[in-house]
């Protein structure tokens, strides 16, 4: 990347036991270890639920998606309801070409990843 990178930014807010992973800026293979921390504690920490905010993330490479797939075998694993909010194309988009959005739980923003955690609507990226 350039100059013109966006620096990464990670924070975790708790809300009712779901943790909810705030990612912006460009990440790539230089953040994928603090993403990985990041995203994947929550689930050994005893999260009710865990949310992946990546509605401000302005670039990610193939690297990032192996994470959200992990996080995503994790959820599976210790049956720990799971969601991606995405709506950026930067995100969205790469992960549609690569068939992915069939299988992550992906949705348009926030607010729709949260309801589907609760159970209630929403609105997945298709």
């Amino acid at each position: 990347m350039t100059e013109n990178r966006i620096a990464p930014r990670f924070a975790t807010t708790t809300d009712g036991g779901v943790v909810t992973v705030r990612c912006a800026g460009d990440l790539d293979l230089a953040t994928t270890s603090r993403l990985r921390e990041v995203l994947l504690g929550p689930f050994a920490d005893g999260a009710r639920g865990v949310v992946a905010d990546l509605t401000e993330t302005t670039y990610c490479d193939s690297t990032v998606f192996s994470v959200l797939v992990e996080a995503y075998r994790e959820a599976l694993a210790r049956e720990i309801p799971y969601a991606i909010a995405a709506a950026r194309i930067a995100v969205a988009r790469p992960l549609a070409i690569l068939g992915l959005d069939q299988v992550l739980p992906l949705h348009l923003g926030l607010a729709e990843a949260r309801a589907a955690l609760d159970g209630t609507s929403a609105s997945r990226v298709s």
